[in-house]
């Protein structure tokens, strides 16, 4: 019996028990209720460990750093309990809320959160940098940023770029003293300009949220995407990357050449980055490139046709049971075998986790790819057949190829948010912490949830941002206060010229009435091969679309200059104005001929501005297509 062994062996036996078997050990008897009660906290730390609520990593970090864990009054049983409700509730078992934040003001562009903290902060498409109290809703501090500014934050620094190509790194205002920011790109006076107004409009005793200027970054050619992973900066051209220590403001290493041909051809249109300690991560228009740091090799490399043909359709679940104050509502994954008619398809995302070990990967077509223990495929350990997990959220296949937004991982609860045309998803990735602390979910192993009430495909397309954290996630969503005004016809508002910004070339404005065009049709090419016992689908994009299906607007095309693409709608991506086709390879390679470090200008520039029957206001400046949608932070919280 249990309560006859030594506490020490009786403890370290109890340590393997899931929450649920905790609490049904101590119902057994008396005796055995003594046992758990009396070492409550032991016993509840261990199941902590176990259900990954914290690492033992961290603890261990505390021990040596000479704090002990059990002497910061941790609550161990409450913290378990709380975790339990989250992971439930991440799985639609357990209540949910949504929380608009209207602080955060309109035409959201760009979201970034601090958990610890309790704030979030934002760029706007229209220009500015606030950060709020979202549990308040209350501005805690802003500052200039160009419009349709791309930001980052890690540990207390954020960084946002500017369109002369140089990128602002600004630090939490109580971590540092001006006498420690490094000598060497030190901020110019624009920034501590804006830093002393700052302080003085939004003066607080305590500067919670408040930020200060730390250096000004340049890098020597015009950039296509960045990605900051404390305390490291990936800055990306179109055949290069630039990385750099943010607390000390040093260029550590560059890493070239990524777009060498091997014999699946090019990386091609850079769409995202990726960066940690020991690599840093490229997604392209042809291929995923994963490069080693501290030298630069290409160590894996992936294209559309090296995955598994077998992936899991994520449908609605008639049959679930549904928690009536969730907003999350339980997925079924459908085992498919899918033919598609080409090999293009863009990676237009990939995140690593917080452990470094497992990646996940979403192409444009809806596919998401889950891939723990990565490093084993390049270790010639594993194939990916054998590891990876195939996610399909465009199983109708109803031809809409750019159907995904955005992607957002957890910082250490292992789920993921996937915005597509057609929803917005969590995905917890752990079958561990699935086994432990819900019913475990059949094969594959994961579990998907359906957010609901944010299911208009059009507003879905809108979202440029999606953030997650342990116990929510954030992104820009319609003003519910205008959700359900009736359709109008576009109307043009006003013709102006904007202030000048491109240089002695000009590119006249062509005003385009109807905004709103139809996807281009594209797929993804398999191999026809049935296999025994799954059915068989034929993916198809060759078809037009619906009556009555108002088709989505396109993602710009990169190849021609112009401004920044909104619908280019992820976080490593830097909006800048390049035409960038070179030869590199034998291959075409985009690249602007003319790209000195600076944006080119343009004088005789209009711009026009409509507004669409659903409230939208577009920007059609020269052929681009830029929505401004009048969009705010939504929080939905588990």
């Amino acid at each position: 019996m249990l309560h006859e062994l030594p506490t020490e062996i009786a403890l370290y036996i109890a340590s393997h028990l899931s929450i649920q078997s905790l609490r049904n050990v101590s119902l057994v008897s008396i005796k055995w209720n003594s046992l758990i009660t009396d070492n409550v906290q032991t016993v509840y730390r261990n199941a902590a460990i176990l259900h990954h609520f914290v690492l033992h990593a961290d603890l261990q970090a505390d021990y040596s750093s000479g704090q002990n864990p059990d002497t910061k009054k941790t609550d161990w049983l409450k913290r378990c309990q709380r975790q339990l409700q989250i992971e439930r509730g991440w799985r639609g078992k357990a209540p949910s809320v949504a929380k608009e934040l209207n602080s955060t003001g309109k035409s959201v562009h760009r979201i970034k959160v601090d958990q610890k903290e309790k704030f979030v902060m934002v760029t706007r498409h229209t220009g500015g940098l606030s950060v709020t109290d979202y549990e308040t809703d209350r501005v805690l501090w802003a500052t200039g940023a160009g419009d349709y500014a791309h930001c980052e934050y890690d540990h207390g620094y954020i960084i946002f770029n500017r369109h002369d190509n140089s990128k602002e790194v600004w630090r939490c205002a109580r971590d540092f003293q001006d006498s420690e920011i490094p000598e060497d790109f030190k901020p110019d006076e624009i920034m501590i300009t804006a830093s002393r107004e700052s302080a003085q409009l939004h003066a607080s005793p305590t500067n919670r949220g408040h930020f200060g200027p730390w250096a000004l970054l340049f890098t020597p050619e015009s950039t296509r995407a960045f990605r900051f992973s404390y305390p490291t900066l990936l800055s990306a051209t179109v055949n290069q990357a630039y990385l750099w220590d943010v607390p000390t403001s040093c260029l550590i290493e560059t890493i070239t050449n990524i777009q060498a041909p091997n014999q699946d051809g090019t990386l091609g249109r850079l769409n995202y980055v990726e960066v940690n300690d020991q690599y840093a991560f490229f997604c392209g228009s042809n291929q995923l490139r994963i490069f080693a740091r501290g030298g630069g090799a290409l160590v894996y490399h992936l294209c559309m046709k090296d995955l598994q043909l077998v992936s899991w359709d994520v449908l609605p679940d008639n049959s679930a049971e549904l928690c009536p104050s969730s907003l999350l509502e339980p997925q079924r994954l459908h085992e498919a075998y899918h033919v598609s008619s080409t090999s293009q398809c863009d990676f237009v995302a990939a995140h690593v986790s917080s452990s470094g070990k497992d990646i996940v990967v979403l192409t444009a077509s809806g596919i998401f790819i889950w891939i723990p223990g990565f490093e084993r495929l390049f270790h010639r350990e594993a194939t990916l057949n054998d590891i990876a997990t195939l996610l399909n959220f465009n199983a109708s296949c109803d031809n809409i190829r750019d159907v995904s937004v955005y992607l957002a991982l957890g910082e250490s609860n292992e789920k993921a948010a996937i915005a597509t045309r057609k929803g917005l998803f969590i995905v917890s990735l752990d079958p561990k912490i699935s086994k432990l602390t819900a019913e475990a979910p059949p094969r594959p192993g994961l579990s998907v949830c359906w957010v609901a009430k944010y299911d208009h495909s059009r507003h879905l397309s809108f979202i440029s941002c999606l953030q997650m954290t342990d116990t929510g996630v954030f992104f820009n969503w319609y003003l519910s206060s205008e959700q359900n005004r009736s359709s109008q016809p576009a109307r043009r508002m006003m013709v102006i010229p904007p202030p000048p910004q491109h240089g002695n070339i000009q590119m006249p404005i062509q005003i385009v009435q109807a905004p709103v065009q139809a996807v281009p049709a594209a797929g993804v090419e398999g191999q026809s091969d049935h296999l025994p016992g799954l059915e068989l689908i034929e993916s198809s994009d060759d078809d037009e679309l619906g009556e009555g299906v108002t088709p989505d607007p396109p993602s710009p095309l990169i190849e021609e200059a112009g401004p920044p693409p909104l619908v280019e709608m992820h976080e490593g991506e830097e909006e800048e104005d390049e035409d960038w086709r070179d030869e590199v390879g034998g291959e075409d390679i985009v690249v602007d001929e003319d790209a000195d470090g600076s944006e080119m200008e343009a004088e005789d520039e209009m711009i026009d501005f409509q507004f669409g029957g659903d409230g939208f206001m577009q920007v059609i400046v020269n052929d681009w297509f830029l929505p401004i949608n009048s969009s705010m932070v939504h929080y939905i919280h588990v």
